[in-house]
Formats: structure tokens, sequence, C-alpha cells
């Protein structure tokens, strides 16, 4: 029998969270260890933003790669 720390339903969501939380994380540290004179325009929202930009040109077949 399988052991839950939440339920069957929430521990995948949760999982999920913490993993989009942490690449989030990651992806803003990143950017501010790269460009730091532009510390104040990277954002959640803006890395969020650009995510879904590239993740829309790779749908629609644009996306070559980098």
């Amino acid at each position: 029998m399988a052991v839950y720390l939440i339920s069957r339903v929430a521990d995948p969501l949760f999982a999920v969270a913490m993993g989009v939380s942490a690449a989030l994380s990651r992806i803003r540290r990143d950017q501010l260890e790269k460009y730091p004179e532009r510390a104040s325009e990277i954002t959640y929202g803006s890395i969020v933003q650009t995510s879904g930009h590239r993740l829309q040109r790779w749908w629609d077949g644009d996306f070559q790669g980098l």
C-alpha cells in the first residue's frame, strides 16, 4: 500500500509546483549573475513571459535551438 504525504492527487501537484518554482528560481539567479546591471528588470513575471514566448515559437515550429 502506497503512503501519501497529502493525498493521491495533491502529492503529484505539489511535486510539479515545487519543480516549477525551483526552475524559475534557478533561471532568475542565473540571469541575475549574467546581467547584474539589469537586476530590476529580471522578475519572475518576465521569466514566465519569455518562457511562454519560447514555448509558443517551439510549438509553431520556429524554434531552432539555443
